[in-house]
């Protein structure tokens, strides 16, 4: 679990920034980049990009620091902030190396940040998916494919693998919540 000073921390220091205080951004940095880093890395399979993207999220935060209104996390803001530059990226090279034959690493990335518990509850409740509706829902929420793109990936029409993935993640859900 995310320790909840921490996450207080990351709130207050970003309320600094949005009063264009520098050492709040330095401070920020010091508390969230390598877990950022670690995030950013797993979506791009690339170290040296992922520096890169990195980099932009902070200068991101700096311009855009004011459009965080506390009515969430403010590490939940970062990750998707983050998570978003990432797949832009990805996106924006068209630099697909993924196949298939990656979802047991995809799982690994998916739960690696969880507590040991939670990890393997993920993972079993994934499991448990049929392979094209847990293909579908990997692809999608780690390497930032849309549907469209999946249909190529996967070679079936949009509203199948819409299917999938609505399935796929109500299934998802019910054994979560058991």
């Amino acid at each position: 679990m995310t320790n909840p000073h921490w996450l207080k921390q990351i709130d207050q220091t970003l309320y600094g920034i949005q009063r264009h205080d520098k050492e709040a951004l330095n401070t920020l940095y010091q508390l969230t980049s390598a877990k950022l880093m670690g995030l950013i890395t797993r979506i791009t399979d690339d170290r040296f990009e992922a520096e890169d993207i990195l980099q932009e999220v902070y200068v991101k935060v700096w311009q855009q620091a004011k459009q965080y209104t506390g009515s969430g996390s403010a590490w939940g803001w970062l990750c998707v902030l983050a998570r978003h530059r990432a797949i832009d990226r990805i996106r924006s090279l068209k630099n697909r190396h993924d196949s298939t034959e990656e979802l047991p690493d995809l799982l690994d990335a998916l739960t690696e940040n969880l507590e040991p518990s939670n990890s393997r509850w993920l993972g079993q409740c994934l499991e448990k998916l049929n392979v094209k509706p847990r293909t579908a829902i990997l692809l999608s929420c780690l390497k930032g494919y849309t549907h469209s793109e999946l249909t190529t990936k996967l070679e079936a029409p949009l509203g199948t693998v819409k299917a999938w993935i609505r399935r796929g993640m109500r299934e998802l859900q019910q054994c979560l919540a058991a």
